[in-house]
């Protein structure tokens, strides 16, 4: 008897804690899809146009319902950009950088995750664009992510490699970096963000390549030459 109650008290609880947390899904569910109707929306409006209303609409509930998973629109936006910044860091699986042509393989995968024109991606960064404006936290972040991530690690093997390789000695290695960095995210903030592409259009990998051969091109050149 003592056995058959044990059963059923914790048949009881079993069931019960799983009713929470499909209940728990439920709410993550429900909140994840406000945050990619808010980005759908975005895609197509500046964040000034974008009203909680148009955003319960697009996601097929209530106004009302909307505000028992987020506060204000501004606080959809933070929760979109904080997914983005946790999602979006770069691991480049090229880890052993031995020669110039394995750090141009690195500095090819990086700027390839960088450039990708998905829908979603594009509307993250025209978000992360308009909260810069207004100093959000995230773009300093952002920066000091790229510092860490890309521009330490292709410094320190360049001039690692001004002594072993024979590369460059008069290469400006932090400027040139940045610029090779910021000239192919500015290519495709402009055809994609900013929609030159309707005015004349570039394939972003082919422009991606041929800022990176003309990078180590650069690099390889001898003083003097």
């Amino acid at each position: 008897m003592e056995l058959i109650l044990i059963y059923i008290v914790s048949t009881h609880y079993k069931y019960e804690f799983e009713s929470i947390y499909k209940m728990r899904m439920k709410k993550e569910d429900r909140k994840e899809q406000i945050l990619n109707s808010t980005l759908k929306i975005i895609e197509r409006k500046p964040l000034d146009a974008i009203r909680t209303a148009e955003i319960a609409l697009e996601a097929g509930i209530s106004e009302g319902a909307l505000f028992k998973y987020f506060s204000s629109r501004d606080d959809i936006f933070n929760h979109i950009m904080e997914r983005f910044d946790k999602n979006s860091q770069i691991n480049c699986t090229i880890t052993n950088i031995d020669s110039v042509n394995e750090l141009g393989d690195f500095i090819d995968e990086y700027l390839t995750n960088l450039i990708s024109s998905t829908p979603k991606h594009i509307a993250y960064i025209r978000l992360l664009i308009q909260i810069s404006m207004n100093h959000h936290p995230l773009s300093q972040r952002k920066y000091i992510n790229a510092i860490e991530e890309f521009w330490n690690v292709v410094e320190e093997k360049i001039e690692y490699g001004k002594i072993n390789w024979s590369l460059n000695l008069s290469f400006d290695t932090p400027t040139q970096i940045r610029l090779l960095h910021f000239s192919i995210l500015m290519f495709l903030i402009e055809q994609e963000v900013f929609n030159a592409k309707e005015i004349e259009e570039f394939n972003i990998t082919e422009v991606k390549n041929l800022a990176i051969n003309n990078f180590l091109t650069l690099l390889k050149t001898k003083t003097g030459e």
